[in-house]
């Protein structure tokens, strides 16, 4: 039971670029063009708490940095890893989990791979691709039932979605998207919702890793993810900026609550398209 929560616990908390925001994707997706990304380093610290004094969670810390690179004219890759240490009614485990996705520009392409240790053991170990064809989205695996898995036809692929929900948040609109999450499972689509919220006109502290933002507005957000049946799964409220970097995150993961905050942030050299 304890690996099995504790690999969930890092599919709420793996997709940490949160942006973004809630129109129907038909038609809506279809008019707003996709952003480009911001490239970048950041390390976030993480801190684990039971959302009910029943859960079988006493608590716990950890570290995730994300590195995201690319541009439309190339491909656009994101490299996340997780530590954490947490401690269960039946014992402390220690996880690590490491994730690289890659997609190329135009959201039609995916390439994805996951490694989850529990105490040095190999608890899961995918990977997956993900092609558009005429028939709609496949994605392949050998984990997959007879290699391959038909996607919804109007959904998006992870990084696509962030760059769709770049532009939104820029725009101050809603956005309600169908989206592939290997990071859950290879087999997991979501219905995620962002809306952004009030401006946050309180500073930042001295010397926090955001000043290299330097004045850019921040903004109350919140990201809701459904899962095929409608079932809330995730609700996270965060302060972001308009680039998707975050100052502080508050997520409730079924039973469990995990708050981030921004341990460090490097902005990485933009490459122009030739």
């Amino acid at each position: 039971m304890t690996d099995s929560r504790s690999r969930r616990f890092v599919a709420a908390t793996a997709r940490a670029i949160p942006m973004a925001a809630c129109l129907h994707v038909t038609g809506a997706i279809a008019q707003t063009q996709s952003a480009e990304v911001t490239p970048l380093r950041m390390v976030v610290n993480l801190k684990f708490e039971p959302a009910k004094a029943s859960d079988q969670l006493k608590g716990g810390t950890g570290r995730m940095t994300i590195e995201l690179t690319g541009s439309r004219c190339t491909e656009y890759k994101m490299i996340r890893s997780t530590v954490a240490d947490l401690q269960f009614v039946a014992g402390a485990i220690k996880l690590v989990s490491e994730a690289t996705t890659t997609e190329n520009s135009d959201g039609t392409q995916l390439a994805f791979s996951i490694t989850d240790r529990v105490n040095g053991e190999i608890k899961r170990q995918d990977t997956v691709i993900a092609r558009k064809t005429p028939q709609g989205m496949v994605a392949a695996s050998q984990k997959l039932p007879g290699g391959r898995l038909q996607l919804p036809a109007n959904v998006l692929l992870p990084l696509h979605h962030e760059r769709l929900m770049t532009a939104a948040a820029h725009d101050r609109k809603p956005l309600v998207a169908t989206v592939y999450n290997p990071e859950d499972t290879i087999s997991s689509v979501e219905r995620i919702t962002y809306r952004t919220g009030d401006e946050v006109k309180t500073p930042l502290p001295k010397g926090h890793p955001a000043a290299v933002m330097a004045d850019a507005p921040r903004y109350r957000a919140e990201i809701l993810r459904h899962d095929k049946t409608g079932k809330l799964r995730v609700r996270e409220n965060l302060t972001q900026y308009l680039n998707g970097v975050f100052t502080v995150s508050n997520t409730v993961f079924e039973n469990m609550r995990i708050k981030a905050d921004l341990a460090s942030l490097k902005l990485l050299p933009q490459k122009p398209c030739s």
